[in-house]
């Protein structure tokens, strides 16, 4: 039987924030045979001449993976506009000059697959992460908005709104807001902290053929924690 989330023969654009999550995804899209090319946002690049010299040189994508998550943990007093700013940006603003550069530089094949990393605080209301809940509500909205916007060359756009997942428990910030809520992220996960695994393995079925209808969707992970 043909194994439908085969990605042979695939070439994928990787926007990495080179977490531990980052690296579970790549691993699992390397294991189902897509060619990945990664691209991390400095602070001195230029994204479109960047790409456009990426597309140039190593041809348009069959697929994009968005991975970058930069969260904060900031009581309202110490949101001040530069961190909106630059929550905003890294988490949506980034998203969208990604894709508007791509688009640009002809960086798409048709029936590409486009999958952006967001979390369940976009739709779940959290204390002292307001920036960060906004950011990412900007993001699935902007998936939406793309996915009409492109689907007239078969171009697919998802987001994936993970919950608490375990390489996350190795950031700091992480351990303090675990402390914080008195551990309430696995007391109300009722099937637990999900695992990075599982994650790519959400990545790589949204990349994949086996969802050519599946566009506009922001896909929940978080072991029932939004229930």
């Amino acid at each position: 039987m043909k194994n439908p989330m085969n990605l042979a023969g695939k070439h994928i654009l990787f926007v990495s924030d080179e977490s531990g999550l980052d690296t579970a995804i790549e691993n699992q899209l390397m294991e189902l045979g897509a060619s990945l090319t990664k691209y991390k946002v400095e602070e001195d690049n230029s994204i479109e001449k960047d790409l456009i010299g990426i597309v140039k040189e190593k041809g348009s994508f069959d697929g994009v993976v968005f991975g970058v998550v930069h969260s904060d943990f900031k009581p309202l007093q110490f949101v001040k506009p530069e961190l909106v700013n630059k929550i905003s940006y890294d988490n949506y603003g980034l998203f969208v000059e990604i894709m508007r550069s791509l688009k640009k530089a002809k960086g798409f094949n048709s029936n590409a697959s486009v999958v952006a990393m967001s979390s369940i605080s976009s739709i779940r209301a959290m204390k002292a992460k307001m920036a960060f809940c906004a950011a990412k509500a900007a993001l699935d909205a902007a998936v939406r908005c793309l996915a009409v916007e492109l689907a007239d060359k078969g171009i697919r756009v998802n987001s994936v709104q993970k919950g608490g997942v375990d390489t996350d428990f190795e950031k700091g910030h992480i351990q303090d807001i675990a402390v914080i809520n008195d551990g309430a992220t696995e007391k109300l996960s009722p099937l637990g902290i999900t695992k990075a695994e599982e994650v790519a393995n959400m990545v790589a079925f949204l990349l994949s053929d086996a969802t050519r209808t599946i566009t506009g969707t922001s896909i929940v992970i978080d072991g029932g924690y939004t229930l």
